[in-house]
């Protein structure tokens, strides 16, 4: 059931993947857990929780493998057994340092040699901003507005009806376009 769940998610990036502007959108995210739910035969919310279980799980082995690989003993470990199924989410895995090679006293004289930034300031002054308002969307065209009205009407047909309605519809533009140029 766990290897179904992650096949499932791994099939819906906007589930892991922060940069999607789906990921931002939770009707988008209610309506892909409704459809890992059917795909996996779980309820949505039992769902979300095991994954959210499961990627915390994979997210502390790949943290354990790392200081594991950092260690001059190497030492035999037990695998979990999905370790290798959800490894599409190494690309959103960074791992926190742990343990530097610097010291106390050598990271003070590395903060002292660059004048007047005290960069930890800076940040927290960024993260405290006000962030800056999006501008509108620029105004819908006509066409755009007349096209958007049709789309409830095509969206009620079937599959075959749609897919022949937006062919026909395809060629009036084409033939209108090139009897222009």
């Amino acid at each position: 059931m766990e290897e179904k769940l992650i096949i499932a998610v791994c099939a819906r990036p906007e589930l892991y993947d922060t940069k999607l502007v789906m990921y931002r959108d939770r009707a988008v995210r209610k309506k892909t857990w409704c459809s890992v739910s059917e795909e996996v035969g779980l309820p949505p919310d039992q769902c979300r929780k095991r994954w959210k279980s499961l990627r915390d799980l994979y997210m502390r082995e790949k943290r354990k493998e790392l200081q594991r690989r950092n260690r001059p003993e190497g030492g035999p470990c037990k695998r979990w057994k999905y370790s290798a199924v959800p490894s599409f989410l190494d690309p959103f895995f960074s791992p926190r340092e742990m343990n530097g090679n610097m010291d106390a006293s050598s990271e003070d004289n590395m903060r002292s040699t660059i004048p007047h930034v005290d960069l930890e300031r800076e940040i927290l002054r960024a993260l405290q901003a006000e962030p800056q308002p999006l501008p509108p969307p620029p105004p819908l065209s006509e066409t755009e507005l007349f096209l958007k009205s049709l789309i409830p009407m095509i969206d009620r047909l079937p599959p075959m009806r749609k897919g022949a309605l937006k062919l026909k519809i395809h060629s009036l533009v084409f033939e209108a376009v090139s009897e222009f140029m």
